[in-house]
């Protein structure tokens, strides 16, 4: 009985510590990100000019990534130039959004800068988009990092050639079921 009481309280312990974790990513300032064309809502344009470019992932291959390293998502609900990922949800997948009076984001390295568009988002600013599909960062991510790969099934890697790199819920593990954000 003892052993097991070790093993509930490790296992409750465990549980906590995740979903601290989640708490403190929904509550997270997206003004590091500001600067890399994140944040939803109110938060303002970057002040330069928007970069995409490519990196090789392991597991995931060529990916889009923002000027400052950050990889690129996808959100697989949206289609048809519609945007579900507003108030919560954008606070912990910040919208690549265009700088004020820029009409498109620089092609970097690795990327077709004809594959480039813009979609008014419904809570302000322009996003980016990427062969139709708008762009996401993930605030749980560093450089090089593709954590928000699959998280809760609906957000995938942007692959340099347009499409998800993998399906979304391949790898990954910042989440898993429950509600989108």
């Amino acid at each position: 009985m003892h052993t097991t009481s070790r093993v509930l309280a490790k296992s409750v312990g465990i549980a906590s510590v995740a979903t601290l974790l989640i708490l403190t990513a929904c509550t997270k300032s997206t003004t590091s990100n500001a600067g890399a064309g994140g944040g939803g809502g109110n938060s303002p344009a970057p002040a330069g000019p928007v970069t995409v470019s490519t990196t090789s992932i392991a597991g995931l291959g060529s990916v889009l990534v923002d000027a400052n390293g950050m990889t690129l998502y996808y959100d697989n609900q949206e289609s048809g130039g519609t945007i579900v990922c507003t108030g919560s949800c954008a606070s912990i997948w910040p919208p690549l959004l265009l700088s004020s009076g820029a009409s498109a984001p620089t092609a970097g390295s690795g990327v077709d800068a004809s594959k480039f568009g813009t979609i008014d988002r419904p809570d302000g600013g322009t996003q980016v988009t990427y062969a139709g599909m708008p762009l996401y960062l993930f605030t749980g991510d560093t450089a090089g990092q593709a954590t928000g790969q699959g998280f809760e099934n609906f957000f995938a890697v942007a692959a340099s050639g347009g499409t998800t790199s993998g399906t979304a819920g391949a790898s990954g593990s910042a989440g898993s079921g429950g509600a989108h954000y």
